[in-house]
């Protein structure tokens, strides 16, 4: 049995979530969730203490760690990452980073047509990325890619758009549903890293970041 610890820092939904996988497949143990405003960095240890507590485990118990690695919050990410890495290289453990996008369509499961899961990139835009309807892990159709959400929605007939809450979305075009995302997305994190270290990790499997764009800081000035 391996016990696999992971958190998702990308989003203002936050998460930490205790899974099991073996031949019997992957069991939820704990998970823990909370909604911010500014950042997760002063709140994610605390987070993640809380839900290692909530299962009875020890730090020294878990086995491996995945965080998600975006697109999203650029501090949010360098924060999750930066920690479980951290604990990962102490430990001697393995470390995976995981997209979100394929974790916001994991953690929405199967479904009618293909997913595809929006996250704000601020401005306006977003971020997404196309999955097939219904493999765990997905799979990935077209890369994540940032924009309009206009555009994004003229884009995607004969899709599920799996958009957060609070995102107001214009109107659909024929062909396009729109449903809402889930927020376990820590748990979904943990799952794809099960299927990931039972199948061998690669190198595409590296805790490191995926931005798609530069940040607003880093952008050049129009």
């Amino acid at each position: 049995m391996t016990r696999i610890l992971a958190v998702d820092t990308s989003t203002a939904w936050g998460g930490a979530a205790l899974v099991e996988a073996g031949d019997d497949g992957v069991r939820l143990v704990a998970e823990a969730g909370l909604v911010v405003e500014d950042s997760l960095a002063a709140r994610l240890l605390p987070l993640v203490d809380l839900t290692i507590a909530a299962a009875g485990w020890s730090r020294g118990s878990i086995d491996a760690y995945a965080a998600a690695r975006g697109p999203g919050s650029f501090t949010g990410i360098r924060v999750g990452l930066a920690l479980l890495a951290g604990w990962a290289l102490a430990s001697g453990k393995p470390c995976l980073g995981v997209g979100t996008l394929d974790a916001v369509a994991e953690a929405y499961g199967p479904a009618e047509a293909e997913r595809v899961p929006v996250i704000p990139a601020g401005r306006g835009n977003v971020y997404r990325a196309r999955f097939d309807a219904a493999s765990s892990p997905p799979r990935l159709l077209g890369s994540p890619w940032a924009g309009p959400l206009d555009r994004v929605l003229a884009g995607e007939a004969g899709a599920v758009v799996i958009a957060p809450r609070g995102l107001a979305l214009p109107a659909l075009p024929p062909g396009v549903r729109a449903a809402p995302a889930p927020t376990s997305i820590a748990a979904a994190v943990a799952r794809i890293a099960a299927h990931r270290l039972a199948a061998g990790l690669e190198a595409s499997d590296a805790p490191a970041p995926l931005y798609v764009r530069p940040s607003y800081a880093e952008a050049p000035s129009r």
